[in-house]
C-alpha cells in the first residue's frame, strides 16, 4: 500500500495552488486567507490565541498579521484586558472581502468532493480528522478541533 501521506500532501499542494491563484487578485497568498477568514468571523481576537487557531508558530503569525496589516485587511489594538497583547480587527477591505475568500474555499472543497456520496464525505471527514489529531499528538501539539 503506498503512504498515506502522499495522497494527503498532494490534495494539500493543489489547494495552496488554488488558494494562490484565486487569491491573488486581493493581494492574498493561499497561507493568509484562514487569518482573513478568522478574524472576520471574531473581531477582536487577541494575537496570542492565532498560533493555536490557525496551527503556526508565533513568529509566522506575526509576519502573515503583518503583511496583512501593511495591505489594509487588518488594524491591531492594544487588548485592554492585557496590554501585551494585541486585539486583531478587520478592516472594511476585509469584511468586503470576506464573501468572495468563504465562496473560494467553499467551491473547492464542493468541487474535490463532488464525486462522492454525502456519506462517503463524512467518512472521509472523520478519517482526516483522526489522522490530523494523530499527526498532531505525534508532532507534540495540543489535540484541539476547529
Amino acid at each position: 500500500m503506498e503512504l498515506t501521506y502522499k495522497w494527503i500532501a498532494l490534495a494539500s499542494r493543489h489547494y495552496l495552488m488554488y488558494l494562490n491563484r484565486r487569491l491573488a487578485p486581493y493581494g492574498l497568498s493561499g497561507s493568509q486567507y484562514l487569518f482573513i477568514i478568522n478574524i472576520c468571523r471574531c473581531p477582536g481576537l487577541t494575537q496570542d490565541k492565532l498560533p493555536g487557531i490557525v496551527h503556526l508558530n508565533k513568529s509566522n503569525v506575526t509576519r502573515a498579521l503583518a503583511q496583512l496589516e501593511r495591505r489594509g485587511y487588518i488594524r491591531r489594538e492594544v487588548n485592554m484586558q492585557d496590554k501585551r497583547t494585541a486585539a486583531i480587527f478587520p478592516t472594511q477591505k476585509a469584511l468586503e472581502i470576506y464573501p468572495h475568500v468563504r465562496e473560494i474555499i467553499t467551491g473547492w472543497d464542493a468541487s474535490v468532493t463532488e464525486s462522492l456520496s454525502e456519506d462517503e464525505k463524512q467518512t472521509l471527514q472523520a478519517l482526516l480528522m483522526k489522522v490530523v489529531a494523530a499527526a498532531r499528538r505525534h508532532d507534540g501539539g495540543e489535540d484541539d478541533a476547529d
